[in-house]
């Protein structure tokens, strides 16, 4: 796992100190080995839809995606491809087969595409991707939280850079996409950025969150 985490922040330059180790510490140490690898193939339609969508990248603009997260490491992966981009993954999630964030569909991405990334090329502006699942509903109903270990959590203010700290980067605009409706967490990140810098938002097509719930 250390070495498809470096292959993942491999690139992020900048904006490293928020790229989290987490969700590769929690692989590493995850109980159950026999999950599935992904087939092999090309990046999926829904993820190359949504970057064909995005304007080009520049210099003093920051990107921020809040995707779900199998969708997220493939958009990520899709991003390195065609604009050398390196995003950094802002994800807090510690991974357990009993949890609510079970890792069962991120853990083998983050092993798989690592392995096919291409040499990060970009200079200036950059991209940190949310799990827009960290705050998913608890399966099960009401009889869920007894089944399942609530691992999730919500953004705070050591997870994401700072006004001062975007302003040092050269960052003058955000551009930020959410999945569906903005959750609580980044909604209050985005209000706060807007104090300082030019913000604008954006969600996802509702066909694609539909897929991706």
């Amino acid at each position: 796992m250390l070495t498809a985490m470096r292959a993942w922040r491999h690139g992020c330059g900048p904006l490293e100190p928020w790229f989290r180790a987490t969700p590769f510490a929690a692989a590493h140490h995850y109980r159950d080995r026999g999950l599935p690898m992904p087939r092999a193939g090309g990046v999926p339609a829904a993820a190359a839809r949504f970057v064909a969508t995005l304007p080009a990248p520049a210099r003093r603009t920051l990107w921020i995606l809040d995707l779900p997260g199998p969708l997220g490491l493939w958009v990520s992966y899709a991003l390195r491809r065609r604009w050398g981009l390196s995003p950094a993954l802002a994800w807090n999630g510690w991974y357990d087969p009993r949890g609510v964030l079970d890792g069962r569909e991120e853990i083998p991405l983050l092993c798989a595409l690592a392995r096919r990334l291409p040499r990060p090329t970009a200079r200036g502006g950059g991209v940190i991707v949310f799990d827009s699942r960290r705050q998913r509903a608890i399966p099960g109903g009401p009889s869920g939280p007894a089944r399942f270990l609530d691992n999730r959590y919500v953004l705070n203010e050591e997870d994401a850079p700072g006004v001062e700290q975007l302003r040092a980067l050269g960052i003058e605009r955000v551009l930020a996409w959410s999945w569906g409706e903005e959750a609580e967490d980044l909604r209050a990140y985005l209000d706060y950025l807007g104090s300082g810098l030019v913000v604008r938002r954006a969600t996802v097509l509702g066909r694609e969150r539909r897929a991706h719930a």
